[in-house]
């Protein structure tokens, strides 16, 4: 029997040292690292999302990174897609692969798929033309008899979320729940660690990186991709670029943006907190405690070997 091929992944919250730990695990492990930031995929945004630095980089190889300007839109769809090409090439070349980053709803791609929902355009013009002449109790009575099970989950005096339920069911020719089911996830053996920091020592973090940031010229690289992709472009909308884009030139007070961010990016970074604590069967691993590098040095170590 063919081994899949094995990822050994490492979120965590922002902020938390988890690049840091990363950089140190590939150099040791002779691993490359892999990308799994939504933010970091945007070229020039490079301030504001703390991507590793050309030292780093030459140090260990890093991918994924500066694939999009911020004037696209980039999915999870997309992640998945992109990953899974990059990882696959690496396997076939023998490499050692490191997945590092925050964002959750893309490492849920690569490990669980995402949802397999094909519809037909016509058939969502059709419903919307049939709701306004036979009304919302009409939909419901339709979905009930074709779709019972559909009915649990949905708001049923919600037009909008009614006329998708049916739009899915109509097109795919099966249950709703059949058509959500997931396709593309990776097909490997993935090791996951989860790593977090004591509260107040990742606020401490945050405020005095986002310092650096300012620092180290935030504000002119805002205002330079403003002004070259547009205030509404889609990586513009990130914590770090929105703050300074949402307030009028002539009322821009640098602490007080500075102020912002700190906030927004500790409301992220309890959200990704959330996210990796709800996951089964993998506790969150606090990086302060002195033996946690060698815990899961070693247990990478384990998993490799196999």
């Amino acid at each position: 029997m063919k081994h899949r091929p094995k990822l050994v992944a490492l979120l965590g919250p922002t902020a938390c040292g988890k690049s840091s730990i990363a950089l140190r695990l590939a150099t040791e492990l002779d691993m490359e690292i892999v990308n799994c930031d939504s933010r970091q995929i945007y070229r020039e945004m490079e301030i504001g999302t703390a991507k590793p630095s050309a030292a780093d980089r030459a140090l260990v190889p890093h991918h994924l990174l500066d694939l999009v300007s911020p004037a696209e839109v980039f999915s999870a769809g997309d992640f998945l897609k992109v990953a899974a090409q990059c990882l696959n090439k690496l396997w076939i070349s023998g490499k050692r692969t490191l997945l590092v980053g925050g964002t959750g709803f893309y490492f849920d791609a690569l490990q669980n798929g995402l949802p397999a929902i094909h519809t037909d355009p016509e058939v969502k013009k059709m419903l919307e033309i049939r709701i306004q002449t036979g009304g919302l109790d009409a939909l419901v009575e339709e979905l009930r008899r074709i779709d019972p099970t559909a009915l649990k989950r949905l708001d049923l005096a919600n037009p909008r979320r009614v006329i998708r339920a049916l739009e899915i069911v109509l097109s795919s020719g099966g249950t709703l729940d059949s058509a959500r089911r997931r396709e593309g996830a990776l097909n490997a053996e993935i090791k996951t660690f989860f790593v977090g920091i004591p509260r107040p020592s990742l606020w401490e973090r945050i405020r005095t990186r986002v310092a650096k940031m300012v620092e180290a010229g935030l504000q002119a690289e805002v205002t330079l991709l403003a002004k070259k992709y547009g205030s509404s472009a889609p990586g513009l909308q990130s914590i770090g670029y929105s703050e300074w884009l949402s307030t009028a030139p002539d009322k821009i007070d640098p602490e007080r943006i500075a102020g912002d961010i700190v906030v927004h990016t500790r409301q992220y970074a309890k959200r990704q907190e959330t996210w990796f604590r709800k996951r089964p069967g993998t506790p969150m691993i606090t990086l302060d405690c002195l033996d946690s590098y060698d815990r899961i040095r070693a247990e990478i170590s384990d998993f490799l070997a196999t």
